[in-house]
């Protein structure tokens, strides 16, 4: 029932206690045992603006002010934990509609009678800003992420174009028309596999071709691959294995993609040139192979974000954020892992584990 109360003190605060109430700026509510509200402060009239009869004395169940679910849910959930932090709509006098962070606490008195008090602070333009910042990180995303494709594609479709100009120049030699055609095919599938790649970036796929594959020709692809890189020249690359024939089990231009990824990782970090390190080792649990560079190295901060989307930590400016992601999921779909140690200063390894090949497979030809 609303009681005519046309003030927004109430006789039980103390006079000290009600002028504080009325110089803060988030809306302060007192509710008796019952649920009627007995005071409000004037910044929720101000703000929403109700005038005081609207508000005090009605039922908080009846009051429009307050969001139909926020109203029947309030004092059982007071009555059961004490005390309630939620977001909510209140509706405004002139029909807008605004959202505010409230936070609810149950007053227990020593004659056992019980009072309940509401601070709220409206974060409407809060959450417009909020919005907006998230639609702006979205955006900047989609841009690394178009530099990033154009970024991947750029070598095999560059190759691709240099043999298509070359065949219109009806004097070139069979052979090297042969070898035109042959890097078109070649650029052009590579380039269908980075897309194809992109678009499952992150997403299960246990439908890729699988091969017992051997590491050397892998690696020896992705060099290749690499070979174009400006500093490639300028690094000595080793290679250590126990044996030639050594062989993992999974799909062969799926791994010479993680290979060149983490290659051209090494070599974005060595502009004035090193030396990178490529071991491989069976052990016990699988295979582990370990690609040692003697760049600057990452920091602890920079490990735990290295294979984020979209985080690089080149220092060249040449990374995406995205070669190591994606080397991260393929790792993941043949079951294995990648992980770098590395400390400032003294250069970075990759550790690739995969699981032991299938014995009955044949290692495929490169």
């Amino acid at each position: 029932m609303h009681h005519d109360i046309s003030q927004t003190s109430h006789p039980h605060l103390p006079a000290e206690a009600g002028l504080l109430l009325e110089e803060i700026r988030d809306s302060v509510i007192l509710l008796d045992a019952s649920g009627d509200i007995l005071y409000c402060n004037a910044a929720l009239t101000e703000r929403f603006g109700w005038p005081v009869t609207a508000l005090i004395g009605y039922q908080i169940t009846d009051a429009a002010h307050f969001a139909q679910e926020f109203r029947s849910v309030l004092l059982s959930n007071l009555e059961q934990h004490g005390s309630w932090v939620t977001e909510s709509e209140r509706l405004c006098a002139d029909g807008s509609m605004r959202t505010v962070s409230a936070r609810w606490r149950r007053l227990d008195a020593p004659m056992g009678a019980a009072a309940y008090v509401g601070i709220e602070q409206d974060i409407t333009e809060a959450l417009v800003r909020r919005q907006e910042l998230l639609h702006s990180r979205k955006l900047a995303k989609i841009g690394i992420l178009s530099e990033g494709i154009a970024h991947e594609l750029r070598n095999p479709l560059s190759y691709a174009l240099s043999a298509a100009q070359l065949l219109a120049d009806d004097r070139i030699h069979e052979d090297v028309r042969a070898k035109c055609l042959q890097t078109i095919h070649t650029g052009l599938r590579k380039a269908g596999l980075i897309v194809e790649n992109m678009l499952s970036l992150g997403k299960p796929n246990t439908n890729f071709s699988r091969a017992r594959i051997r590491l050397t020709d892998v690696i020896n692809e992705a060099l290749d691959a690499a070979s174009a890189h400006a500093s490639y020249r300028l690094v000595s690359i080793s290679q250590h294995f126990p044996e030639p024939g050594i062989a993992v089990w999974g799909n062969h231009d799926m791994l010479v993609q993680v290979f060149h990824n983490v290659i051209s990782n090494a070599l974005n970090e060595m502009p004035e040139g090193g030396r990178i390190s490529i071991t491989a080792e069976q052990l016990n649990s699988g295979i582990q192979v370990r690609v040692t560079d003697s760049g600057p190295g990452v920091t602890d901060e920079q490990l735990r974000h290295l294979f984020d989307p979209f985080f690089t930590a080149s220092s060249s400016g040449r990374g995406t954020g995205l070669g190591l992601t994606l080397s991260y999921y393929i790792m993941k779909e043949h079951q294995g892992t990648i992980e770098v140690e590395s400390h400032p200063g003294m250069g970075a390894t990759f550790v690739l584990a995969f699981p032991l090949p299938e014995e009955h497979a044949e290692p495929s030809e490169a």
